[in-house]
Parts: C-alpha cells; structure tokens; sequence
C-alpha cells in the first residue's frame, strides 16, 4: 500500500511539472483526472465495507488430536466491487499451550460473490481450540485506501485425545470395603441367592433346591428362582489438573495424562465394567457422575475433562483440597483411578493419607529428565521399560512421554481458499 502512494504521488509530481512546462488543455485535463481520480476509489473501499458479511463455521463431527481439521470463513459481498487482495488477521490458541498466536491471511472477495476461507489446523496435544477472528482489511484496486472492519468472531473446538497409551489389560477385583453398597443387575442374572432375579417355570436341569415351594403350591406349577447378578460399584476416574511444569512441557504431561484417562475409560468399557468420572469446576469442587458400562455414554463427561483448564498457582490449593475431599468420600467405589500429569511431594503425602488407599491406582507421567520420581513405589506399565519394580499401596504407575521438541507453538496451520 505504502509502494502504491509513493507511485502515485510521483505520478502527481509529473502531472504537475508537465503542466508548468507545457501549458495546454491536455496537461490540464491529464492533472484534473490525476486529482479526482482517487475519489471514486475511496468512495468504492467504503461501499466495500458496509456491503461485507462474515462468517465462522468449523469442522463437524469430533476434533481428534493429530487428525486434520478446519474453520471455514465465510466473507459474503453483495456490492459490485470487488478486492483482489483482503487482510484477515486471526487469533487462536490451545487450552494447554498458553498464550494466543496471531497470523494474518491473504484471501481475495469477488463482486456480488461468497468466498469461503478453509483454516487447516493439526495440533499434537488435546484440549480446547479458541480461534478469534479480529479484523478484516479491504482495499481499493490500486491500494491507494484501505478499511479496517474490526471483528470479534469467536468459535471454540474441543479436541479430544487419542486412547493410546497402553494400560492393563485387565483390572484384578479389589474387595469392597463396604459389601452393603453393592447393586444388582436388571438385565442379566447371576448366582446370588440375596436377591432374587426373575422367576419361570421347572425345566429340565434346573437345580432343586432353587425351587419356590411356596409360590409353587399356588401356582400348580413348579416356580424356580433366578438369582440376581451382584455389580459392584465399579471405579471412579479422576484427573488431577494442577500445572505443575512449565510450558509447554506441561502441555505434552497434561496431553498423555488425558490419553491415559480415555484409554482407561475405554478398556473399561469393553471389559463391561462400570465406571463413573469426576469432573472438576473451580466454583463447585469436584462432581461426579453416574455410572456408566458404555464409553459412548460418558463422552460428554470426558469431553468436560478435557474443556476444564489447568490450575494457576493460586487455584492449586483449593483444587488438592477438593481431591481430599473427594477420595475421603468416595467409599462406595471398588477401585479409584487417579491421573496426574506429575507426581510431587504434596499429592503423594495426600494418597498415603487417604482411606482404604489399596483401592487407589495413580498414573502419573514421567518426562526423560524426571529426577523426582519417588523410587520407592514406581513401576511401569507391561509395555514400558520397568523403571523400578517395588509397588507399594497405593499403585503407582509412571508413563513415558518424549522429550518435548518444539518450542513455543503446538500448532501447524495453513489456509487455502475453497
């Protein structure tokens, strides 16, 4: 735009000069159009602008971590003029990752058309995708004038994580400390004669001593009973969200302690076992949920686990206090399953302080340069190099992430006009 004015201003100069030296109605006409020529061109850029429409629209379906995605901007001009060269500066960032980035695309707006602006985005950690659209900056078809439309388009992605990581594959009964909160199963029987199931009538093979005499002499038939399938009360699911290192190290800890968290939810799920999660709000403390067998069922609460940011130093307190509360209460639940993206001094003061900590199983991520692991109870999972092998109650289990190789920005991105 600045080359623009210069050449025009030069041509000025010329137009001016040629007038001085050669007097005549050409030079005269030639400086008068030189003059008013720029204002059909400011009169156009401002047309431009009142006539624009935009628009924000993202991918549908789930956003999965490593897979492809986009926002598409969509900018609807209803004047005739057109510009072959718009500004759109945009601003997005990940939940995990820190502070926004801003690029500015390039993209041109036909007359009297729609354009649609596909964002490729790729990220390599989970958590929520904010993109803000902040400003559009049209010009003339000289690039003498420019409008600036300040914007404040907003739209947010969640992605969610890839069960990757490699857990048991199966869970060993832990023993119910509390065998009166045991429920039963209303589709499937079992062998426990404390509740009885359903009823039918004598076939060949049934067992005599099932036999309900009584309702039997009522009935003129043989009643037998079927026993009820005990379930127990399954496990709980619990992320610890405190930051604990430096971005964006910490990124990559939260990223795997997520992926950790699905894959146990899913392998839960396919082993017919029920688990319920517990989603963290800074305002209500930790909340838990009902009690789910099947992954699909629980999407919206995983999805709230990855949406919830990570503590800041002066919310860590209350969010260790909350956890406290929440494993001193959570008697009911066979097994607890707690994900931590590092494992320090105060979390482990807090784990060996809990009741019934044999029920408690801790994930916690291991960076390569981990000095700090407690050697005493840390041991690895089957697939992961075995780091040390004396597990202690409660279970610690580290995982292995890679050494972070990147340096402020998690992001890949591109544009391309559709």
């Amino acid at each position: 735009m600045k080359r623009a004015k210069l050449l025009y201003a030069v041509l000025l100069v010329i137009l001016i000069l040629f007038f001085i030296l050669y007097r005549g109605k050409l030079s005269l006409e030639l400086l008068i159009f030189a003059l008013i020529f720029p204002i059909p061109l400011w009169i156009s850029v401002i047309i431009l602008k009142r006539s624009l429409k935009i628009g924000l629209y993202h991918s549908r379906g789930p956003v999965m971590k490593g897979k492809v995605f986009q926002w598409v901007l969509q900018i609807t001009n209803r004047s005739i003029f057109s510009c072959a060269n718009a500004q759109v500066t945009v601003e997005y960032r990940n939940s995990l990752s820190g502070d926004p980035e801003e690029i500015t695309y390039v993209v041109p707006i036909a007359a009297l058309d729609t354009e649609r602006v596909r964002l490729i985005f790729h990220t390599i950690t989970c958590g929520v995708m904010y993109f803000r659209v902040t400003k559009l900056v049209v010009f003339d078809a000289l690039r003498l004038f420019h409008r600036t439309i300040r914007l404040n388009l907003e739209d947010a992605v969640v992605v969610m994580p890839e069960p990757a990581v490699m857990l048991p594959e199966e869970w060993p009964p832990v023993p119910q400390p509390d065998s009166d909160s045991s429920e039963y199963s209303k589709t499937q029987q079992g062998d426990d004669p404390s509740e009885i199931f359903d009823m039918h009538i004598y076939r060949e093979g049934d067992l005599i001593s099932r036999i309900h005499w009584k309702l039997s002499s009522k009935l003129d038939n043989l009643m037998v009973k079927e026993y009820s399938l005990p379930l127990s009360s399954g496990c709980l699911l619990m992320a610890d969200y405190r930051h604990i290192s430096e971005k964006p190290a910490s990124a990559l800890r939260v990223d795997t302690m997520l992926s950790a968290f699905f894959s146990a939810a899913a392998q839960l799920s396919e082993q017919g076992l029920g688990f319920s999660v517990a989603g963290y709000h800074k305002e209500h403390g930790f909340t838990e949920s009902e009690r789910f067998t099947n992954l699909d069922d629980a999407v919206h609460w995983l999805r709230h686990i990855v949406k919830e940011p990570p503590a800041v130093p002066d919310e860590r307190p209350a969010l260790l206090s909350a956890e406290d509360e929440l494993l001193s209460g959570s008697g009911a639940y066979e097994r607890i399953l707690l994900f931590t993206p590092q494992l320090d001094r105060e979390l482990t003061e807090l784990l060996i302080s809990a009741p019934n900590s044999e029920r408690i199983t801790v994930f916690f991520v291991v960076a390569p340069k981990d000095e700090n692991v407690p050697s005493e109870n840390a041991y690895a999972f089957r697939c992961i190099p075995v780091l040390l092998q004396k597990p202690v109650h409660p279970n610690v289990n580290p995982v292995k992430i890679p050494e972070p190789d990147f340096e402020t920005e998690v992001l890949e991105r591109g544009g391309a006009v559709i």
